[in-house]
């Protein structure tokens, strides 16, 4: 990919507006630093800047990811980190941290800062750690093209441009969290039968499935399938194809004429009667009840 990084960035104010949304951007740019340059470049808030003797604390969070040579990163949770292309690291608030390029490479670095209350809850939730700030991203074109879509909004002035901004933000942050997911485990051919499982699931609703029939099918062991599974998806096996049966059950319910015992055999379900209690138990109402609803909508 051809490297065209220049050095960019904004810091932006914060309204009550944007703290409402949730999610809301401090700072967003990128720099080219060519080998044994000062670092960090002048031109940051006092707030913001730092040397590496002193290091610095950060009232909000950021990501930094560095797209070409390599360097190091600090922090007093984890210690020393070696920093290579393709390479992204978080910063938290209150958390004393540093980082420069190595001074033969340099590095292109491209950062977003950010917070609200939907950043801290993910901390808070556990969807990103203080002890893991470093991550090899898995998505790099994907990442790099979220990082240029923020430079365009910024210099394009779009309207609600925070709102614009926390999307993309909101990209950045599910595309590492994708990549430490896929980090859980290093044994691709076994992550590749939970993606085949998926596949399968998504197939013929009416299909039978036997749960522990599946992984042996697919040759890994029933409790790492569930483990595993429930870790790149969110959710444990059997309750992903109840939610997917459920989910095909609603899309029946609204657009046809079918009766409600029929529909339980589209969708999956070996009897009328469990289908009901499950689909009451998931969306709060009766199959009867979620059609008059949706076609009241209509």
């Amino acid at each position: 990919m051809e490297n065209t990084v220049q050095t960019f960035f904004r810091y932006f104010p914060v309204s009550r507006r944007d703290e409402k949304w949730g999610l809301y951007v401090t700072t967003a740019g990128q720099s080219r630093i060519t080998p044994r340059a000062t670092y960090p470049p002048g031109g940051h808030p006092k707030n913001y800047n730092f040397d590496w003797r002193r290091g610095r604390v950060l009232t909000d969070h950021q990501v930094i990811y560095i797209s070409s040579g390599r360097g190091w990163f600090e922090s007093r949770r984890v210690g020393r980190r070696r920093i290579e292309s393709g390479d992204a690291f978080l910063l938290f608030p209150g958390v004393w941290h540093r980082y420069a390029p190595d001074r033969k490479t340099g590095w292109d670095e491209h950062w977003v800062g950010f917070d609200g209350e939907t950043a801290r809850r993910l901390v808070r939730n556990g969807f990103f750690s203080l002890r893991a700030p470093v991550l090899r991203v898995a998505h790099e074109d994907a990442v790099l093209g979220v990082f240029g879509d923020i430079m365009d909004a910024i210099k394009s002035h779009q309207p609600a441009l925070q709102q614009v901004l926390a999307g993309l933000t909101a990209r950045l942050l599910s595309l590492l969290y994708s990549t430490a997911q896929a980090s859980l485990t290093e044994d691709t051919r076994a992550v590749a039968a939970i993606h085949e499982a998926v596949r399968l699931m998504h197939g013929d609703p009416r299909e039978k499935f036997d749960l522990p029939d599946l992984a042996r099918r697919l040759h890994v062991s029933y409790t790492w399938f569930r483990r595993t599974f429930a870790q790149q998806t969110g959710l444990g096996p059997h309750q992903y194809l109840l939610q997917l049966r459920i989910a095909r059950a609603r899309s029946l319910l609204a657009e046809s004429n079918w009766p409600v015992k029929e529909i339980a055999a589209q969708s999956g379900f070996e009897s009328e009667y469990y289908f009901c209690r499950v689909f009451k138990k998931k969306t709060g109402l009766t199959p009867g009840a979620w059609r008059d609803h949706s076609r009241r909508r209509a």
